[in-house]
């Protein structure tokens, strides 16, 4: 089994720097898996949809730590509007929470210095916007890596990029600094395409079992969410599906990275036609190539089905692994739009995750024996769902 994850998981990364909508590696992987679904005899339909989104395509930082500007490399987040040569003093703001800016004074037309995590990036753009940052920069606080991110603010756009620890270190200890911002951005209309299949296509009620293929610009997202789908194609291959007690359907779901647009696009679809009522349940496997496996019980825009949770958290017991159900504030996916419209959900992931998002999401770094339990523990659960 484990073998076998790791060809799936390799041959999603190989291709490109990464799997963002529109790239080679995109393309790739959306190739591999229809023609590996199509060759174990599934019914496969495909999804597509169009995508508009600011994409950056040329960008340049340089700091004053003191003693003069000096380039920093950097990474803008996806959604980041163009900028041209803006200057401006850093502002530390910790992790960007309204309390942490209870204290600051003076922070409009300054650019925000942020820590990672304890809230979403995008919610730290809208948080910094508005109160009247020219700019924000992030950083991971744990590894010495450029984070991709993402900037989807839309009522007053602000750019964002991300820098190494290192360099945000090096800020700190100066007390602030003053940047020198760059950044340009095209508009473009990309091309989305969602993967359903099954062995057999009915009216029935059936389990769907969601990952997504697509990644961040600039990280190979082997585990974000590359261990998804290879978990995914294992469970078909060796033929688990014939334990389930219902039907089980595929969705292997584009443009997640994006805010979930695919996913929403295809339980959309299933609401317009009054279908959604036949999936009995909604299982999403996001980031499941750490050890630190867990089951999500609540996000910032869905609640997880308690029952369901408990139910897949009892199979992992069962099978040797004590599973911790954790509140994400930050985090969304796949399970959000079906969550949202009343169908029972759960979500396997692998959190915290600090290397998601960063060029260390690579097949070395992937915990194999963790996507073989996830695997082995559908084979279980989905004889038990009703």
């Amino acid at each position: 089994m484990e073998t076998e994850l790791k060809t799936y998981i390799e041959g999603l990364t190989s291709v490109g720097p990464d799997r963002f909508v529109g790239s080679k590696g995109h393309r790739s992987a959306f190739g591999l898996i229809k023609g590996l679904l199509e060759s174990w005899g599934l019914h496969v339909h495909v999804q597509p949809f169009t995508v508009n989104m600011t994409v950056p395509v040329k960008w340049s930082l340089q700091v004053d730590f003191g003693k003069g500007y000096e380039k920093v490399k950097c990474l803008p987040g996806i959604g980041s509007p163009s900028v041209k040569s803006l200057v401006a003093d850093i502002l530390p703001v910790g992790h960007a929470r309204e309390e942490d800016y209870a204290s600051l004074d003076g922070t409009e037309g300054r650019t925000h210095l942020a820590q990672l995590w304890k809230n979403h990036e995008t919610v730290k753009i809208s948080e910094a916007a508005m109160r009247g940052a020219s700019s924000l920069i992030w950083y991971n606080d744990y590894i010495d890596e450029l984070y991709s991110g993402a900037c989807d603010y839309s009522l007053s756009p602000i750019p964002g990029v991300s820098i190494r620890k290192s360099d945000a270190q090096r800020v700190l200890e100066a007390g602030g600094g003053r940047t020198r911002l760059s950044i340009r951005s095209r508009n473009r209309n990309i091309r989305c395409r969602n993967i359903e299949a099954g062995r057999e296509i009915s009216d029935s009620h059936y389990i769907l079992l969601a990952s997504h293929y697509d990644s961040r610009p600039h990280t190979p997202g082997a585990s974000d969410d590359a261990s998804g789908v290879a978990s995914m194609l294992a469970y078909i291959q060796n033929g688990y599906d014939a334990d389930a007690g219902l039907p089980v359907r595929y969705l292997f779901a584009d443009c997640e990275e994006e805010g979930c647009i695919g996913a929403e696009a295809y339980a959309d679809q299933l609401y317009r036609t009054n279908q959604l009522r036949e999936v009995a349940a909604m299982v999403n496997l996001d980031a499941v190539g750490w050890p630190n496996l867990c089951l999500i019980a609540r996000d910032r825009g869905a609640v997880m089905d308690e029952d369901l949770t408990r139910l897949a958290a009892g199979v992992l017991d069962e099978m040797g692994h004590k599973v911790e159900k954790v509140r994400s504030k930050s985090g969304k996916s796949n399970h959000t739009p079906f969550a949202s419209r009343g169908v029972r959900t759960v979500w396997y992931s692998d959190y915290p995750n600090y290397i998601r998002h960063s060029a260390m999401d690579n097949a070395f770094n992937i915990d194999y024996p963790t996507m073989a339990l996830v695997t082995e523990s559908l084979r279980r659960l989905f004889g038990r769902v009703e």
